[in-house]
């Protein structure tokens, strides 16, 4: 019998569906999965590094390039900005010396005043002197005899004593005094030198301009310098010692090529100044023969990305090494978990349940002696006997049922209540899996159980524990030893565990980490062991040994005698709770940390307009500490004209609406975007202000340089024709508003076609940008000059003093255009007609003096060009 009966459980075993899995190729398979998922994971996280580590380096250089260009260009436009004024300075004194220079000009009250005045507009950045061509400088008022210094050695009096010598040069730093300020000179030739005063000199404080550019070097590794094209250090922000003066090309020729072209970057490695490797970023001011050179260190721009590459490397790894360790963990795992099926396979074979085997016809043809005991007959009768439990009407209907389901193979798990031939009532659990050989159904094999007791029993646990297996809380029972002996559904999902594991071996210390040094009854709540009963808050762990906040009740039961039989521990998890509070504060900091650290400028305020907050860039714009200051009106820090512009907006935002201001100031310039916005609870109820203030004033700067842009010649950077007709118009308004003169000069190059047409387009427009130079540098600040196209130019000069200085002027370009030009390796030399008119700011008309000064040219070029022709009289060009 024993043979027959592990014959059947074998073939049951083998034809059971699923059992491929216990095969040696599902084996596999399952040891593979694990490792299979852990390459593709590794394969992706590396893949991540690779690019990390290599791409994105580039990007991240790219962008601090992109940003430190954009710098670059600021700076070189507010050294450019000084550097124009002070070129101006000079040529407002250069005209005035030709035009109305009258004897001495040392005392000349009217040159002492003008150059106090141009001193004062540029706030004493740019200081105004005359020199003579021996090195002396004198600095007005002066006497002849005094001068305020002398440098026979500077290096821009060689310059301008040489014959190709024009327009401005920039020379050397110096002191003019000992213990006195550093300045770069920018020195032009007198137009008409007067006796042994032979050029004009701007000294450019550079301690003021230091201040200015001293914005744009920003942190230890950051640098600001000026270079001369030849190499010669004129400036450093902040300041290295043996920089300024230096020739940084010297020894090493190669550095110039850094540094070719009107803009660019590169990498620098310190060698000539301070030894720190720097991403360098440079403009070229091509009209002053010099560099503006922005640099940050290689350590800052990619220090940060570094950390960061190393801190992953090392993560992935740690990842890598731990997502190994635990593939093999669970590897094991699963090893563990399939022996512990094959022992409880092997103890559901060996249960004390009635066991038989049925054929394809449904015909019992064993039964071991539980199955027999069960039913209450021999095994004489085991074949049908169990059908004459059915009552005798339903036989018929049963008997063709269980055959059919038998013959089909189909598996049966049915409760059956049968009479015993002892006349008690039973209830029978039947399962069977069928047989199958060469995939053919050859019968069934089953087991049969008496569950009438444990239904019933079930059926009364069922009625008593309904409540705490279907509450969400955690119930868990305890003996008075801590060992678990009940744990619901609810509890066994948190911990991991499934409906029927064993609670075997799993006792209090296992969850409640606050007690585990103390005995089960002494971690009991005093009130609990007192009355019975204790609630509070705790804290157990799961089966992975994660803390889960609880809300604990603790009741004890006490029997007969009143000692401690059990106690019961309902647990509810308010983790939920505990992390929408942590999220909640993790949100305020956040925000509160982005709100630190935005480079706007942000303030939130109550109802009665005082501060409740401001940020780090708040209180840095106006130089303030947090705490004297919150509580306190807002119009206490902007005073009485800030404030008169900001209240309505305020006022606005108290009433629910959004309001917007920009507000500008001159000195420095700056342009602030002010935003108002109510704040406003979920409720609607309006609870104060925030204010976020915004910095554009590179953004309406750029705008500005757009719109010069769009009125300026690309090649010459003199006025176009629509930004010259602009320029006029204003110019005309103002004229006729002072009823003061008006002088429109047309200009046309003689010579210029056969120029081009014989050295190609290149050599013409270089020439071009020559001739632009020369009208710029003979000519006012306040003139207008542009290029009409081709060759022909227009000048409009305001304000003149009487129509007899246009024809002074007219001489004077003349004179200019007689002298030669050297491009490249030719020296070119054209000449100019001249055609003028002049007309009272009263009656000024623009189309009017157009047409004038047009048919005044013509009448210039019939003359046979080089000469000028205009009204009030009409000159004979000037001897050449």
């Amino acid at each position: 019998m024993s043979s027959t009966l592990d014959t059947a459980a074998r073939a049951a075993s083998q034809s059971a569906p699923g059992r491929w899995l216990d095969s040696r190729a599902g084996q596999r398979l399952l040891a593979a999965g694990p490792f299979v998922a852990l390459g593709l994971v590794l394969l992706m996280l590396w893949g991540v590094v690779a690019w990390f580590s290599i791409a994105y380096p580039q990007r991240l250089m790219d962008e601090y390039k992109r940003e430190l260009a954009s710098q670059t260009a600021a700076a070189s436009a507010q050294t450019e900005a000084v550097l124009r004024d002070a070129e101006g300075n000079l040529r407002t004194l250069d005209l005035w010396l030709l035009t109305r220079s009258r004897g001495d000009p040392l005392n000349d009250a009217s040159l002492i005043q003008l150059a106090e005045t141009l001193r004062g507009t540029s706030r004493e950045l740019v200081d105004v002197m005359l020199a003579s061509a021996d090195g002396r400088i004198y600095r007005l008022p002066a006497q002849p005899d005094q001068p305020f210094a002398t440098l026979p050695e500077a290096d821009f009096i060689t310059l301008l004593a040489s014959p190709e010598a024009e327009g401005s040069m920039l020379g050397a730093p110096l002191q003019l005094r000992a213990g006195g300020p550093i300045y770069l000179p920018l020195a032009m030739r007198m137009s008409a030198p007067i006796g042994e005063l032979h050029s004009l000199v701007a000294m450019i404080d550079t301690r003021r301009l230091t201040e200015l550019l001293r914005p744009y070097s920003r942190g230890d590794e950051s640098a600001v310098a000026l270079l001369r094209r030849d190499g010669l250090g004129l400036l450093r922000v902040p300041e290295l010692v043996g920089f300024v003066g230096r020739d940084l090309f010297a020894g090493e020729p190669k550095r110039r090529q850094s540094l070719a072209g009107a803009s660019g970057s590169f990498v620098s490695s310190g060698a000539a100044t301070d030894g720190l490797a720097r991403l360098v970023s440079f403009e070229t001011l091509e009209d002053f023969g010099i560099q503006v050179l922005l640099a940050q260190g290689l350590s800052a721009t990619l220090g940060n990305h570094a950390e960061q590459r190393n801190l992953l490397l090392t993560l992935s790894a740690v990842i890598s090494v731990a997502a190994l360790l635990i593939t093999l963990m669970l590897a094991r795992m699963q090893r563990a978990a399939r022996e512990r099926d094959a022992a409880l396979l092997a103890t559901s074979n060996a249960s004390p349940l009635g066991l038989f085997r049925c054929d394809a016809q449904g015909r019992i043809v064993y039964a071991n002696e539980t199955y027999l005991r069960l039913h209450g007959f021999g095994a004489e009768r085991q074949e049908w006997g169990w059908l004459e439990m059915v009552p005798e009407a339903e036989r018929a209907q049963v008997r063709e049922r269980w055959r059919e389901r038998i013959g089909q193979g189909e598996a049966i798990n049915a409760m059956r209540q049968l009479l015993r031939p002892d006349g008690h009532q039973r209830l029978f659990s039947v399962r069977t899996a069928p047989l199958r050989v060469n995939g053919r159904v050859v019968g069934a094999a089953g087991t049969v159980d008496d569950v009438t007791e444990r239904v019933a029993q079930r059926q009364a646990e069922l009625t008593l524990g309904a409540i705490f297996d279907r509450t969400p809380d955690y119930v868990c029972q305890f003996d008075t030893e801590g060992r678990l002996r009940y744990l619901n559904p609810a509890g066994r999902q948190r911990l991991g565990l499934s409906p029927d594991a064993a609670l075997d071996g799993l006792d209090f210390r296992r969850f409640m980490r606050s007690i585990e040094q103390r005995g089960f009854l002494d971690a009991i709540p005093t009130d609990a062991l007192q009355q019975g009963y204790w609630q509070g808050r705790s804290e157990v762990l799961d089966l992975q040994g994660r803390s889960v906040p609880v809300a604990n009740t603790v009741l004890v039961h006490r029997d007969e005698r009143q000692q401690i039989e059990t106690v019961s521990v309902l647990l509810r998890d308010i983790s939920t709770q505990v992390q929408a509070q942590h999220e909640r504060e993790r949100s305020e900091a956040m925000l509160k940390a982005v709100a630190e650290a935005a480079a706007t400028m942000i303030a939130v305020l109550d109802c009665e307009q005082r501060l409740l907050f401001f940020n780090r860039a708040f209180a840095q714009r106006f130089q303030i500490e947090r705490a004297p200051w919150l509580g306190r009106p807002l119009s206490e820090l902007l005073g009485e004209a800030d404030y008169a512009l900001s209240r309505p907006l305020i006022e606005a935002a108290l009433a629910g609406r959004v309001a917007y201001l920009e507000k500008r100031y001159t000195d420095p310039p700056l342009v602030i975007e002010l935003h108002y916005a109510p704040l406003q609870l979920e409720s609607g109820e309006i609870e104060g202000v925030i204010s976020i203030a915004r910095d554009i004033t590179e953004v309406r700067t750029e705008e500005a340089r757009l719109r010069d842009a769009s009125q300026t010649d690309p090649l010459t950077q003199l006025l176009n024709r629509s930004g010259f007709a602009l320029r006029a118009d204003e110019q005309l308004a103002h004229a006729r508003q002072h009823n003061s003169l008006l002088t429109l000069l047309y200009l046309d190059l003689d010579r210029f076609k056969p120029i081009n047409d014989q050295h190609g387009h290149p050599v013409g427009d270089a020439l071009l940008k020559a001739v632009a130079g020369r009208l710029r540098h003979a000519l006012r600040p306040q003139d207008l000059v542009a290029r009409l196209g081709g060759d022909e130019f227009s000048v409009l000069l305001p304000a003149l003093p009487s129509a007899r200085d246009a024809e002074a002027v007219a001489a004077k370009l003349l004179r200019v255009f007689a002298q030669p030009f050297s491009i490249e390796a030719l020296e070119l030399s054209i000449g100019v007609s001249i055609g003028f008119c002049v007309a009272a700011g009263g009656s000024a008309d623009l189309d009017t003096m157009v047409a004038e000064a047009d048919a005044r040219l013509y009448e210039a070029k019939r003359a046979g060009r080089g000469c000028y022709r205009g009204g009030p009289t009409t000159a004979a060009p000037p001897p050449v």
